[in-house]
């Protein structure tokens, strides 16, 4: 790792900060994930001013306008909305709960939960997957020196899956607030540390209640005992005649920890909620599809977990020259295009003959599936140990190829590939 080099420190979603990383940018095309363009960055740079390089890439690459481009919190950046808008595009943001935004947020949420505004339902078919309004708000910036100006559409959601999901990390706070703040107090007893200040205790009590996001939600109630113990005045042995003091020995102990279900309440109501701005016009993004569109926005996220896990495995990286980390980088994001055009292509071939695919999960042959992905597709080439001999009989060769499965000659004709591009090996091999 070198000052100006691509491996740096920086924030690490493997939670090892400890080592260093390098920034992969990429633009995939939803829903296949097929990726468009990548950009490589050191490991520290932060992520919004990276978007509008990769932005003005994709568009030369696709060379149309009109296209619609989803994205993280991340860039929610108020400039990179505004470049998009500038360039006859649309956007669909979730808007992070921090600054000014967070601000902005509660009080769209609040509308809901306070019953001011009404809500929708929203459904996938006849699954419900929550509620929710919209609403439109003006916005403007400054795009290289002009004015920009556009409608923003805010679609405030409640998730029932993500409520369900919070909800559960809620009950796991609130029973482990519980439990430490019981432990504050423990009874008398060798190397048990015991509470002798009210201000003290409170503190620690606080201290645990916000550490577990549960300020507010429990009520700790506490007593104040007081034990006298007499003892001779100095030092030394004690006598009859020796004079005594009596000192007052304060501990606190914490005598119940109760649920404030008011509270409670209050927070569950505004558990699943989030808000994402599309500029989309209704007729082609409506509120619902927006919500659809959302829980199946993840094809991204799938790429970037196959470039660093296998088959691909780009973590972790052994090689040390700048050019070297870098091109191989950009090598893997070939390999993962040429994976995903393997799924892409099978699973529209399944789609138009109606058909599942049997025999790719090992352990049930008789399970079947329509969405194969690109990793099971190669698992199901590589089990078929398929090997190419030599057999040498004095003047003459011969060469045996392992037959294909019916299974792998299905996967060929998907692929539009003729069985005679695998057949061939042995006759080219003569």
């Amino acid at each position: 790792m070198t000052d100006d080099g691509v491996m740096q420190l920086g924030h690490s979603k493997d939670h090892r900060p400890d080592l260093p990383q390098l920034k992969l940018m990429a633009a995939a095309a939803e829903p296949s994930g097929q990726v468009i363009a990548s950009d490589v960055h050191p490991g520290q740079c932060a992520d919004d001013p990276l978007y509008m390089p990769l932005l003005q890439r994709v568009r030369g690459i696709v060379g149309r306008r009109g296209l619609l481009y989803a994205g993280d919190c991340k860039m929610a950046a108020l400039a990179t909305r505004a470049e998009i808008v500038a360039h006859g595009d649309y956007y669909w943001v979730p808007l992070p709960r921090t600054g000014e935004t967070a601000t902005q947020v509660e009080t769209w949420v609040s509308a809901l939960v306070d019953g001011a505004q009404e809500a929708a339902l929203l459904w996938d078919r006849e699954r419900l997957l929550g509620a929710g309004y919209e609403c439109e708000r003006p916005l403007s910036a400054m795009v290289d020196g002009h004015p920009v100006h556009w409608t923003e559409r805010v679609q405030v959601i409640r998730s029932r899956a993500l409520a369900q999901r919070q909800q559960v990390t809620l009950d796991k706070h609130l029973a482990a607030a519980e439990a430490e703040v019981l432990a504050l107090t423990p009874a008398p007893g060798r190397g048990k540390r015991q509470r002798r200040d009210g201000a003290t205790l409170q503190a620690a009590i606080a201290r645990v209640l916000d550490r577990h996001d549960v300020a507010g939600l429990l009520t700790v109630t506490w007593e104040r005992h007081e034990t006298s113990v007499t003892c001779y005045a100095g030092r030394g042995r004690g006598g009859p005649a020796r004079p005594t003091r009596t000192e007052v020995q304060v501990r606190y102990v914490i005598t119940r920890v109760e649920r404030n279900e008011a509270a409670i309440a209050a927070r569950q109501h505004r558990l699943g909620w989030r808000v994402q701005v599309p500029t989309a016009p209704r007729e082609l993004l409506t509120l619902p599809q927006a919500v659809r569109h959302y829980r199946r926005g993840w094809s991204l996220e799938r790429d970037f977990h196959l470039v660093k896990d296998l088959p691909l495995g780009l973590s972790p990286l052994f090689v040390w020259k700048e050019e070297q980390i870098k091109g191989l980088t950009r090598l893997l994001t070939v390999a993962l295009r040429l994976l995903t055009l393997l799924e892409t292509q099978v699973r529209r071939g399944l789609e138009h003959t109606q058909a599942a695919l049997a025999g790719l999960y090992e352990g049930a042959p008789t399970r079947t599936t329509e969405r194969p992905t690109g990793t099971r597709l190669l698992q199901a080439f590589a089990r078929a140990q398929i090997t190419l001999t030599q057999v040498q009989m004095g003047k003459r060769t011969f060469w045996h190829l392992t037959p294909l499965a019916s299974l792998h000659e299905q996967l060929l004709r998907h692929l539009h590939l003729p069985t005679s591009l695998y057949t061939a090996l042995a006759d080219n091999s003569s």
